[in-house]
């Protein structure tokens, strides 16, 4: 004779049934019982930190954005005044190619601002051009000194960002001839967009960027390759609980109560039609848990009675739900996504103390603006600006660098505690 086991609604399901008897029955409703509260509390815990992290983000970037996208324009600005440079003959040699590196590193740095309203397509193709504004000037002859041959491969090379396959007689090819030097490029760039291809910049937009990286990648990848186990090793046994005819019945009576077609009221037709997209992915994913929490809400009178081998699948499901649930909790507190890194870098603290630290980063960027304005107001001239190539060739230091670089650990913006 089944025993009947309660499991609280607020956990799971409402009514279970144990073929089991005795201890062992009770031991079973017991487990059952724990593994759902553990599911709902991680769940909750999971929802209302989601939920913070989109507040905060929402709140940074009604507070910080605008004077984000003020700071790429006036970094676009300085970019088209600095390539306004490029074709100028009395820069030439290294300074030359310091300047086309500098316009690289900022093209990189507003590239590389997650707030950028700034088509730097357009800005890449008029650095292009001015590039081969520049090539063009060359005296046409059909030969080309060995020394100017190599100052114009590394240019190419840096524009492209790796280094270049041509011979000496197709560069002097390209030298004469723009528009051949042009379809290069564009064949080129057009190779590299198609070959998903990352290359010097991948520090800025892959995963290996300060902005995106974080010190606890290898603990990451671990939570990956759980996630990876938790999909496979759980397809059978989700398979399996599918396959079970009670599972059938109770996906078939939801959809009966979620079907939206009887539905007249218009918010709760919509309502019902989400609910129903819901359950039928659940179906499609085999989730069987999605499918229970949908009938602990929907069919709270429905009774669902486990044998002894139901009983141990849904376990199984249930225990590597709660490490899932932690893996996404991890996710959400250390990934890559921006609301996580806007968090990191700015969550914490007291509300006045966040307040503050926003402020002056709002200041920051406002100087950061005067900045660039100033500079291109100052450097209106090839000596002024050959000031500044032999200062860079000599240092090979660079001041500005991307926000993801700047240190702003200290900055306590814990707005949603």
């Amino acid at each position: 004779m089944a025993k009947q086991g309660h499991i609280n609604s607020n956990s799971g399901l409402t009514v279970v049934s144990v073929s089991s008897s005795g201890s062992q029955s009770a031991q079973a409703r017991e487990t059952l019982d724990k593994l759902w509260v553990e599911v709902n509390k991680k769940q909750q815990r999971n929802d209302r930190y989601q939920a913070k992290l989109e507040a905060f983000m929402a709140y940074f970037k009604q507070s910080v954005e605008p004077i984000e996208q003020e700071v790429c324009r006036a970094n676009e600005q300085w970019i088209r005044h600095l390539v306004s440079f490029v074709p100028r003959k009395s820069i030439k040699g290294r300074q030359h190619e310091a300047l086309l590196d500098w316009i690289q590193e900022e093209l990189t740095i507003l590239e590389s601002n997650p707030f950028n309203p700034v088509n730097t397509n357009d800005l890449r193709d008029a650095f292009n051009e001015a590039i081969v504004t520049s090539i063009k000037q060359n005296p046409n002859s059909s030969e080309v000194p060995e020394e100017q041959l190599d100052h114009y491969r590394i240019e190419l090379s840096l524009m492209l960002g790796e280094e270049i396959e041509l011979s000496d007689e197709e560069l002097v090819e390209l030298i004469h001839d723009p528009h051949k030097a042009m379809a290069y490029f564009e064949s080129v760039l057009k190779h590299k967009m198609e070959s998903g291809y990352v290359g010097d910049d991948e520090d800025i937009h892959g995963q290996e960027s300060p902005y995106f990286h974080d010190e606890s990648d290898q603990h990451d990848h671990s939570y990956q390759q759980h996630n990876q186990d938790f999909h496979n090793t759980n397809v059978d046994v989700a398979t399996a609980l599918f396959s079970d005819k009670q599972i059938n019945r109770l996906y078939r009576q939801l959809a009966k109560k979620l079907h939206p077609d009887r539905e007249l009221d218009p918010d709760k037709k919509a309502e019902k039609m989400d609910l129903m997209q819901q359950l039928s992915h659940a179906r499609d994913v085999k989730d069987p848990l999605a499918i229970f929490l949908l009938a602990q809400q929907y069919l709270p009178e429905y009774q669902l009675e486990l044998n002894d081998n139901l009983t141990v699948q849904l376990e199984t499901i249930l225990k590597d739900k709660v490490k899932q649930l932690n893996a996404d909790y991890h996710e959400l507190r250390r990934g890559d996504g921006l609301s996580v890194i806007i968090w990191q870098r700015f969550g914490g603290g007291t509300k006045a103390a966040r307040e503050k630290g926003l402020r002056e980063y709002r200041q920051a960027l406002e100087q950061d603006v005067e900045n660039l304005m100033a500079k291109c107001r100052e450097i209106k001239t090839v000596k002024g600006l050959q000031k500044h190539l032999t200062a860079r060739l000599q240092s090979f230091n660079f001041t500005r660098v991307p926000m993801s670089e700047l240190p702003f650990d200290d900055f306590p913006f814990d707005l949603f505690d």
